[in-house]
């Protein structure tokens, strides 16, 4: 899978899990979604049954934007 899928998908996974309806980027940062830990449990849940990639709450709640979750979630996938 290339970054570019990466990215669409968990940035796929990001509207639903926030209900956003705007535009995502690699630098849409958390703040703009609306953070909120529900969501962001919804998120890391929807990755992991869907890309098979385990990626801690812990670990998105210390980053800033998406881009930062998409290299994350691909170093998880490269193993």
């Amino acid at each position: 899978m290339s970054n570019q899928e990466l990215f669409e998908q968990v940035a796929g996974f990001a509207k639903v899990a926030y209900g956003y309806e705007g535009e995502i980027t690699a630098d849409t940062t958390f703040d703009e979604l609306g953070k909120g830990s529900m969501k962001m449990i919804a998120l890391t849940s929807t990755i992991e049954n869907e890309l098979d990639a385990e990626v801690t709450i812990h670990e998105v709640m210390k980053m800033q934007t998406i881009g930062e979750l998409v290299e994350r979630v691909a170093e998880e996938i490269e193993g």
